[in-house]
């Protein structure tokens, strides 16, 4: 038995950008190391699964339910990996997960290298949320503040959402990050204000 092959991968292997010490993170983290060199296949792979399991109940149910015979349920999964012709370490790793009664947690797990393939690429997932429809103007002036905001080096995923309830201005989340310059928000921090006892 050669002991020096795991540490030459493990040589070759990139930790992720940001860390995640939940269960989830972790089993997440060791896929990430384990697939460094091939990324976009592995990224590409695991949103299809994540599809997969929003356009078949039946699948979703395999996946979720712990009861399913682990053989039965491997089985499964290795004919669905078969016909997507998925990275077999991203099909070693859902085989750990059925030995591991982890499988449940695949979700968490796609979403977290996610993540970790959205770090490494230097992509940045904005939503702007605002009361109404923004104009292509408006977008791209909202685009280029936070652009500015994200840094030269960060490429931003924009989503824009409508949400009546926020009745004007700008809701945007950038990364984790929040910046609320609704008028809700401004109407209650000055109901708040108003409310405040005299001095």
């Amino acid at each position: 038995m050669n002991h020096f092959t795991p540490l030459a991968v493990r040589a070759f292997a990139s930790k992720p950008k940001v860390a995640d010490g939940t269960l989830e993170g972790r089993y997440a983290t060791a896929l990430f190391m384990a697939t460094s060199d091939r990324l976009e296949k592995v990224y590409g792979d695991l949103t299809n699964l994540r599809a997969m399991m929003k356009e078949s109940r039946d699948f979703k149910l395999m996946i979720e339910t712990p009861g399913i015979d682990p053989e039965a349920k491997t089985k499964a999964l290795e004919a669905v990996c078969a016909t997507a012709k998925m990275d077999p370490q991203a099909v070693n790793f859902l085989k750990v997960l059925v030995e591991n009664k982890r499988l449940g947690e695949l979700p968490k797990m796609i979403d977290l290298y996610e993540v970790f393939y959205r770090a490494e690429k230097g992509l940045v997932p904005c939503t702007v949320t605002s009361a109404t429809d923004l104009s292509n103007k408006e977008k791209k002036q909202v685009e280029a503040a936070m652009q500015k905001r994200a840094g030269s080096g960060a490429t931003l995923i924009m989503d824009y959402a409508k949400n009546p309830l926020i009745l004007g201005g700008l809701v945007v989340k950038l990364g984790e990050a929040v910046y609320d310059n609704s008028v809700a928000t401004r109407l209650e921090k000055l109901q708040t204000q108003l409310l405040a006892p005299l001095q």
